[in-house]
């Protein structure tokens, strides 16, 4: 038997097209890369991958190593807004990276040690991103509530300047920082929910942002399931916004997609057993969970992410 939902599942990258390479090839001749950071190219959601998906995301793993010169990204603005995110590993404190992420936002220079979500409004310049130093794995991203990814470079022979109406800094904080708001490092709590009785399992909220930590910002949030058993959102369900939800089995450089534990979601009364770590796009309207998780054994990164301001179930 066919199920409906098995396409909406997606459990790999995608290969670099011969222009992306070229960019990187361009870019690796302005600003060489001397870096000895170690990575695995994860995850790739967007229209090519699902038919008729809203979001675009790519996950990566870090595995560790510095950065000396160069950098992974130049500058460049989109007509879109876009989330860049970093999330540590470590279950006495997965809060912190134990890395340092260096970012560009505007005219600022920010240094990343916390999970992080940095929200990047349409038309905000940013970048050049540098891995400066992985002391541990981190699982990092780039997300945006679009189908498609697209971008316009402010160097190179292609260089164009952001359109004006775009994307007007705001005024300094009490700190001085004019981008320092964009960077979101704590969770808010998640509706009224109770937590499900089948709860045994070690779990952490680490991370979440709405248009109220980030004005303009859409809905994302992670937790980290350490251990243990689990059912989020017992009853079944439907939203009027696109959903994604990610499982991220914390994997090794060897293998970096393994889930060691059972995980299982339904949509539409179909039950789906998620072997590896995947993305699923759920289009609104999809009636879906309960999401289990049973003897976990290795750590499960779950994050849940709407093209919507605020999260919401009915």
């Amino acid at each position: 038997m066919t199920l409906r939902f098995a396409k909406n599942i997606v459990s790999d990258t995608r290969e670099y097209t011969p222009d992306e390479l070229a960019q990187i090839a361009e870019m690796q001749k302005r600003s060489p890369l001397q870096s000895t950071v170690k990575g695995t190219r994860l995850l790739w959601m967007d229209d090519t991958k699902v038919a008729g998906a809203s979001f675009y995301m790519e996950c990566l793993w870090a595995w560790g190593g510095v950065t000396t010169s160069g950098t992974t990204e130049e500058p460049h603005h989109h007509d879109f807004d876009e989330v860049i995110g970093f999330i540590g590993t470590d279950p006495a404190h997965p809060q912190n990276l134990d890395a340092r992420m260096e970012i560009i936002l505007g005219d600022e220079t920010h240094y990343l040690t916390k999970s992080c979500l940095v929200h990047i409004p349409a038309g905000m310049k940013h970048c050049p991103l540098t891995l400066r130093e992985v002391n541990r794995p981190l699982f990092w991203f780039t997300l945006a509530p679009i189908s498609r990814y697209g971008r316009t470079s402010l160097t190179g022979e292609k260089a164009t300047p952001p359109p004006p109406s775009k994307f007007v800094p705001p005024p300094p904080d009490t700190s001085g920082s004019r981008y320092a708001r964009y960077i979101v490092t704590r969770p808010k709590p998640h509706g009224t929910e109770k937590p499900s009785e089948e709860l045994t399992a070690k779990v952490t909220r680490i991370v979440s942002l709405d248009s109220d930590s980030s004005p303009g910002a859409f809905y994302a949030d992670f937790v980290w399931v350490w251990s243990g058993d689990l059912t989020v959102a017992a009853e079944t369900h439907t939203h009027d916004f696109d959903e994604m939800i990610g499982l991220v089995g914390m994997g090794s450089e060897n293998n970096p997609r393994n889930i060691d534990g059972n995980l299982s979601i339904s949509l539409e009364n179909e039950r789906y057993h998620i072997m590896q770590s995947s993305l699923i796009f759920v289009p609104k309207e999809t009636t879906h969970g309960p999401l289990k998780f049973s003897n976990i054994k290795n750590p499960v990164l779950c994050f849940t992410v709407g093209n919507t301001p605020k999260w919401g179930k009915r």
